[in-house]
């Protein structure tokens, strides 16, 4: 669960740490901001345990063009070492609160573990955990973002510091969280098994009656395809209306056609 891992970062001096420079070293100011950035706190890789951030090689310091704020910047390298926590880790942490809803443990003031009550209904030994003891928890999921002051995760108790560690497995866990299995599960288990096999006989057979009917089809004789044509109905010509009303007035009498109406 603890990594090392390397770092590359930006560090910026101000000018009042440049004024003391004749009193420590610029490799010791940068060190001294850079541990300032990344120890105690979440990083992409996890929590960065503090005391653990070290230079390895650093660029030449430059002043940024069009800003008058006088700090050196340098491009560095840093290593340190980082917790990932990983799903079923076992750990020794602090109980530091409990209350109806569980226990709230601190793993070296990185993870901040929650243990719910509702897994443990039933439970003696976890009734019988009190404030500052030390147990033994195995988590199970955790989430975090950068600059986050701590890991949040979610763990399952084990065992009291001192106490004598269970064996969990796999049946015993099933019997507890799922139930004792049925002998009706079983019977079921052995009839899927059966219909399996049953079902890849049937596919054997037919794959045999399509090779046997391909074969029979292959030594048949052909018979000659003979054009089938369709006897097209032969289309009556249709008479076509005039669209208009033609006058059958004579272009002399159209005046006194007009004067009659009223």
């Amino acid at each position: 669960m603890e990594t090392t891992i390397l770092f590359e970062k930006k560090v910026s001096i101000g000018p009042k740490e440049i004024n003391e420079v004749k009193t420590q070293s610029i490799d010791d100011m940068i060190l001294k901001r850079a541990q300032a950035m990344v120890e105690n706190k979440c990083s992409e890789d996890g929590f960065v345990l503090p005391g653990s951030i070290t230079l390895l090689s650093r660029s030449m310091g430059y002043y940024e063009a069009a800003r008058f704020t006088g700090d050196v910047n340098y491009y560095v390298k840093l290593q340190g070492k980082v917790l990932y926590p990983v799903d079923g880790v076992r750990l020794t942490g602090k109980v530091i609160r409990k209350n109806k809803m569980g226990l709230y443990v601190n793993y070296k003031d990185a993870i901040h573990i929650q243990v719910p009550r509702d897994l443990h209904v039933g439970d003696p030994k976890y009734e019988e955990v009190q404030i500052d003891d030390m147990i033994l928890i195995e988590l199970k999921r955790s989430k975090f973002a950068i600059n986050d002051p701590f890991i949040l995760s979610s763990g399952q108790f084990i065992a009291k510091e001192g106490d004598e560690i269970p064996e969990i497995e796999t049946e015993v866990v099933r019997n507890k969280y799922m139930g004792e299995p049925k002998e009706d599960d079983n019977e079921d288990y052995n009839n899927d098994e059966e219909s399996d096999y049953s079902d890849e006989e049937d596919d054997e057979e037919d794959d045999e009656e399509e090779a046997e009917d391909a074969e029979e089809a292959e030594e048949a004789p052909v018979a000659a395809a003979v054009p089938v044509t369709a006897e097209v109905p032969e289309e009556k010509p249709v008479a076509s209306k005039p669209r208009f009303k033609i006058s059958r007035t004579p272009i002399g009498n159209a005046s006194s056609a007009a004067a009659e109406q009223p």
